[in-house]
C-alpha cells in the first residue's frame, strides 16, 4: 500500500474459517405438533412397479391410511424444547445481527493493533525493499515500485520522520543495502543499474551500469566499498564503489541470478539463481569453485541463501521446490534437508548464537528448524506468505 510500518509480527491466519453464513446450503424445515398425524401416501415407484400394468396411479389404487396407534413417537418436542423454525415464526431481536458462529466457540476475534512505532507514506507504490543503517539506530531506506528510493530518520520522540529522496532509477527500485559502516547507500533498480548514494547528503555519487537486465538484488562486501549484483541476465557483476570501475562478472549460469551475497569473511562469492543451482565463485579469477545442482540439491529454483557468521562455508538455502537445504561451501556436500512447507520459500536464516535457523514461505509459515535434528522446533503462523525474516542477535528470538 505504499507505507512501511514498523510493526510486529501479524497474527496467525483465520482465512479458512467457514462463514455461518456459508457453512451449509440446505435447511430442513419441520412442522410441530402435539399429537401425531394421519398421512395419506402415494405408493412408492417400486410398489407401483410391483403391481403390474393393471394398475394406474389415477383411479385404481387407494390410499392408505395409517392410524394414530400405529405410529411411533420417535421425538416428542413440548412448547419449552428447542424446535426448527417454521417459515412464519418471528425472529427475535436484530434480524441484522451477525450470525454466530459456532465453530469459532471459544474464540475471540481480536481487531488488528496499530503498534508501529511510526509509519512513512512517501512512496507512491508499493515498497519492495527496506534495510535499516549498520551504525545509526534511527536511519532506513526504501525503494519501491514508483522507480524511487527514500532515506528516512526518525525523530527521537519517534513521531517524526523526515525522508530524503534519491531519484535515478528509471524502473521498479528492487533492493537496497547500506555500506559497512553507514555511510554509503547502493540501490538496485530493474532497468539494470546499481547507484551509488551519500547517506548523509542524498547526493548521487556513482552510476554503476553493465548488466543487460534487471537487478534482483544488491550486497555489500563486510569491510570494503566493493558491491555485488544479480541479474536477469544470468550473471552476477562486482564493482569497486569508490570509483565505479568493474571488477569480475560472474557467468556461469542459465537463468536469472535470485540471491547470492559475499561470504561473512569476504572472501567468497556465492550465488542461487532460478536455474536450481548454487554456486561458491573465487571473487579474484571470477572462477566457480563448488557447484550445488541436482540430487541430492534442490529440485527447482533456488530463491534465497543466508551464511552462518562463524562456521567457515555453512549456508542454508531456500527453493521452489518447498524445502532448505544446509550445505558447506568448503566441503561441497548437501549436509541436510529442512522438509516443512508447501509452497515456495521466500526466505531463511541461521541464528549465530544457537544450532537453530528459520524458514519463511508463501504457505504463510515460518518454521523454526533444530540443526541438530534437521526436524522443526515450532511452526509459526502468519495470514499471509512470509517473505522476510531476521534472527536477533545474542537471543534466539526472530523478527519475521
Amino acid at each position: 500500500d505504499g507505507n512501511i510500518s514498523a510493526r510486529p509480527a501479524r497474527t496467525a491466519p483465520g482465512g479458512h474459517r467457514r462463514s455461518p453464513r456459508t457453512a451449509g446450503n440446505a435447511v430442513a424445515v419441520a412442522e410441530q405438533r402435539s399429537t401425531p398425524r394421519s398421512f395419506v401416501m402415494d405408493p412408492p415407484t417400486s410398489i407401483r412397479a410391483a403391481m403390474g400394468a393393471d394398475h394406474d396411479d389415477d383411479g385404481d389404487v387407494e390410499p392408505v391410511f395409517i392410524d394414530d396407534g400405529d405410529c411411533e413417537v420417535a421425538l416428542d418436542l413440548d412448547e419449552e424444547d428447542d424446535a426448527p423454525m417454521d417459515s412464519d415464526d418471528e425472529i427475535e431481536g436484530d434480524p441484522d445481527a451477525p450470525i454466530e458462529d459456532r465453530d469459532a466457540e471459544g474464540t475471540d476475534v481480536v481487531p488488528p493493533s496499530e503498534d508501529a512505532a511510526a509509519v512513512v507514506r512517501t512512496h507512491r507504490g508499493s515498497v519492495y525493499a527496506c534495510a535499516w543503517s549498520p551504525t545509526a539506530a534511527d536511519c532506513f531506506a526504501t525503494g519501491g515500485g514508483d522507480d524511487c528510493a527514500y532515506v528516512h530518520r526518525i525523530g527521537p520522540d519517534a513521531s517524526a520522520v523526515t525522508s530524503v529522496a534519491l531519484k535515478a532509477h528509471t524502473d521498479t527500485v528492487s533492493s537496497v543495502a547500506f555500506n559497512h559502516d553507514g555511510s554509503l547507500l547502493a540501490t538496485g533498480g530493474l532497468e539494470g543499474r546499481a547507484c551509488i548514494w551519500s547517506v548523509s547528503t542524498g547526493e548521487l555519487l556513482r552510476t554503476l551500469e553493465g548488466p543487460g537486465g534487471g537487478l534482483e538484488w544488491v550486497r555489500w562486501h563486510p569491510k570494503g566499498n566493493v558491491l555485488l549484483a544479480g541479474s536477469e541476465d544470468f550473471t552476477a557483476w562486482m564493482w569497486n564503489a569508490d570509483n565505479a570501475e568493474l571488477m569480475q562478472v560472474f557467468a556461469g549460469h542459465s537463468n536469472s541470478v535470485l540471491c547470492g551475497g559475499f561470504s561473512p569473511d569476504g572472501r567468497g562469492v556465492v550465488t542461487g539463481s532460478f536455474d536450481g543451482s548454487l554456486r561458491v565463485w573465487a571473487p579474484r579469477t571470477g572462477e566457480c569453485v563448488t557447484l550445488f545442482q541436482g540430487h541430492p540439491f534442490h529440485d527447482g529454483p533456488v530463491t534465497c541463501v543466508d551464511f552462518h557468521a562463524a562456521t567457515p562455508g555453512l549456508m542454508l538455502t531456500g527453493s521452489e521446490d518447498n524445502t532448505c537445504r544446509l550445505v558447506s561451501g568448503e566441503s561441497g556436500k548437501v549436509l541436510g534437508t529442512l522438509a516443512g512447507h508447501t509452497e515456495t520459500v521466500e526466505c531463511v536464516g541461521l541464528s549465530a548464537d544457537f544450532p537453530f535457523a528459520a524458514s519463511g514461505a508463501i504457505d504463510a509459515k515460518c518454521v523454526v528448524w533444530d540443526l541438530n535434528t534437521s526436524q522443526p522446533r515450532t511452526t509459526l503462523m502468519h495470514d499471509k506468505a512470509v517473505s522476510a525474516l531476521k534472527w536477533i542477535p545474542g537471543t534466539a528470538c526472530l523478527y519475521r
